[in-house]
């Protein structure tokens, strides 16, 4: 599958911005919007910030942030189900962390556009 999507090599969205497309891909459109729409919530683009370069447990999180810790589970819910973040069990705590380096590359192109609009 990553081969028809131009994944192994450098990705074009050439392929996805045409009528047909855009017109016949409804799931995957959901899909993205539900994608960038986490990036819009202050508290999880937090989260996802402190998990970049290392993993981390709720306590750790919810402590950084000053929050509860069930407030900091529930968006680690959201994180998960939209595979941004991946949890493990390490003895008796869970540890999160950033899913994959395509997750670090938004955060990474948003910071670079933010900064270059606001310069």
């Amino acid at each position: 599958m990553n081969g028809e999507l131009g994944m192994e090599n450098e990705f074009s969205l050439d392929r996805f911005v045409t009528k047909e497309w855009i017109l016949t891909n409804e799931d995957t459109i959901k899909e993205l919007s539900q994608f960038f729409s986490v990036f819009s919530n202050p508290t999880r683009l937090r989260v996802m910030m402190i998990l970049l370069n290392k993993d981390r447990c709720v306590g750790n999180i919810a402590e950084i942030l000053g929050l509860d810790q069930s407030t900091v589970s529930a968006h680690l819910k959201i994180l998960r189900h939209l595979k941004l973040v991946r949890s493990k069990r390490r003895g008796k705590y869970v540890r999160y962390s950033i899913q994959n380096k395509h997750v670090k590359n938004v955060l990474k192109e948003g910071f670079k556009h933010v900064l270059r609009i606001n310069k």
